[in-house]
Formats: C-alpha cells, structure tokens, sequence
C-alpha cells in the first residue's frame, strides 16, 4: 500500500513501543490482582482512571473528540468488543491456563489477515502470508517451553478461540474506522465504554459494595500498579497502537501482538528471574524476523 515514508516509519515505532508496553503489563496486573483477586475490580478502576486522564486532555485543548456527521457505529462495535477480548481471555486462562492461552491465541494474528481480506480486501501477499507464520510459531515455542500444558477443558478452548475472533474482529473494524475517526477518539470511546462495562460487571459481583470495591486503593502496591497500567498500559499504549493501526494494513499491525509476548518473556526472565531456554530463545528470534519481515518497505 502507499505511504509517505516518514509517516509509515512513524506508525511502525508507534506499533511497536505500544505492543512492547502491553507486554509489560503482565507484571503489574500480577501484582495489582495480589490484593483484589476480582479482575473486574482491576479492569473498572484502570479504564475509569484512563478515561479521567483523556477527559483531562480534552479539557486542557490537547485533544479533540468530534462524532458530529460521523457515523459512530464502528466506534460502539469497538468499546464493546475490547471489554469482551479481556473477559474471554481472562476466563479462558481460568479453564485452562496461561500457557494453552498463549498457544491459542497464537493464531489470532491469521484469524485478523483472514477477516481484514475478507471485509476490507486486504489480500496479503505470499511472503507476508509466509512471514505471518514465524510470529506464530515463536508464540507457540514461548508459551510452550518449560511447562505442562495442565488441565484444558473444552469450555476454556472454546472461550480463547472466541478471543481470537473477537481481536481480529477488533482489528479490522478498527482499521476500518480509522479512516473516519483519529487515534484519540477511537480510543477515547473505547477506554469510556470498557470502563462503563467493567464497572457495572464489578458493582454486580461485589452486589453493591463500595466500601469493597474502594479496600484495594489502601494498599500502596495496588495504586502503583493502578497508575502504570492506566497511564502507560491504557492511554499511552491504546493510542499509538491506534495511530500505527490506522496507517498500515491488518496483515502488518496483527502481527505486532507477538512483540508483546517478547516482553513478556523478556520481563519474567529479568524482572523475576524466571528459567529461561533456548526454544524460548529461538521463539523471540522467529517474532522478530516475522515482524520485521511483513511490515519492512516492500511486502
């Protein structure tokens, strides 16, 4: 596809560094869940914390929200369906485990370049197509070394496959929308409809109690990982995955998602100094040549 060469380079370090955030964001989701072992509790409080910052923003001049003469459908498609990704894959990993999770949702990137060439016509080229496996397959070797695949239950399987149709549903609608709606607004909606959601999901299994749902904001630990995963995991990492989304194909912005699982590994082997082995080690490797591969000038 055409692209001014600045711009696209800008969308790839855009891509990237907000792929590479959500990688860490494992680490403090962890902790956060120490003290409240609701995630919905986590989630409400993290997309209602976000939303705050972004109104801020709007406020001050930084930022503008238009939806006059648009045609918002798209927008509300996507706040709905990102809350969703997060409950499917929550769930999923609770009937089966983190390591099957990564493995499923390895193919989340093919179920993204199939829906985007379905809906869109972006028919990706066969060496993006080859190059579109590496990622997956590194995924795969990640999650897969140094652990038992453990219990998996047909209702986890089924909750994770719907995760992949969900985020490659997410993906291309979110292409789509781009052209109508800036990185700010995509993200502003769907930060505000996510926090709505969870917040009621979290007021209903805590049967009203404010008192409980506000106990976690005591601990120092939990407020920390609140702010890191609201500022950076949110707000920061939603739109420059957004501003990257609106300037290169599904086929090149799916395959960024592996760049995460990178840094995660990369986190849990440093930070909490998980054993580390050499599948793990080839398994970044073929993420790397993948990414680099389908989104290089040219393919």
């Amino acid at each position: 596809m055409p692209h001014n060469d600045n711009k696209y380079r800008l969308a790839l370090l855009a891509a990237l560094i907000g792929n590479a955030i959500w990688g860490f964001s494992f680490l403090f989701t962890r902790r956060a869940l120490q003290v409240t072992p609701l995630p919905s509790v986590l989630l409400s409080m993290r997309f209602t914390l976000a939303f705050a910052i972004m109104s801020v923003m709007l406020a001050l001049g930084k930022a503008s929200f238009r939806l006059k003469g648009k045609k918002i459908g798209s927008l509300l498609f996507l706040g709905i369906v990102e809350p969703l990704c997060f409950l499917l894959e929550t769930y999923g990993i609770l009937y089966t485990n983190a390591t099957v999770a990564g493995v499923v949702m390895a193919v989340s990137p093919i179920v993204s370049i199939l829906l985007a060439a379905i809906f869109l016509h972006e028919v990706p080229n066969r060496v993006q197509m080859l190059f579109c496996l590496l990622p997956v397959a590194g995924v795969v070797l990640i999650t897969v070394s140094g652990s038992d695949l453990g219990v998996v239950t047909p209702l986890g399987l089924a909750l994770l496959l719907g995760n992949c149709v969900t985020a490659g549903a997410y993906k291309t609608v979110n292409r789509k929308s781009a052209q109508e709606f800036s990185a700010f607004e995509r993200t502003y909606a769907v930060i505000g409809i996510a926090a709505v959601a969870f917040l009621v999901m979290a007021m209903v299994q805590l049967k009203g109690d404010v008192a409980a749902y506000l106990a976690p904001l005591g601990d120092a630990t939990y407020v920390t990982s609140l702010l890191v995963l609201s500022v950076f995991c949110s707000v920061v990492a939603y739109l420059l995955a957004n501003y990257g989304s609106g300037l290169m194909s599904v086929a090149k912005i799916a395959t960024f998602g592996a760049i995460s699982t990178v840094c995660s590994t990369f986190a849990g082997v440093v930070l909490l100094k998980e054993p580390v082995s050499w599948l793990m080690l080839l398994g970044a490797a073929l993420i790397v040549v993948g990414v680099w591969q389908v989104t290089r000038k040219g393919t």
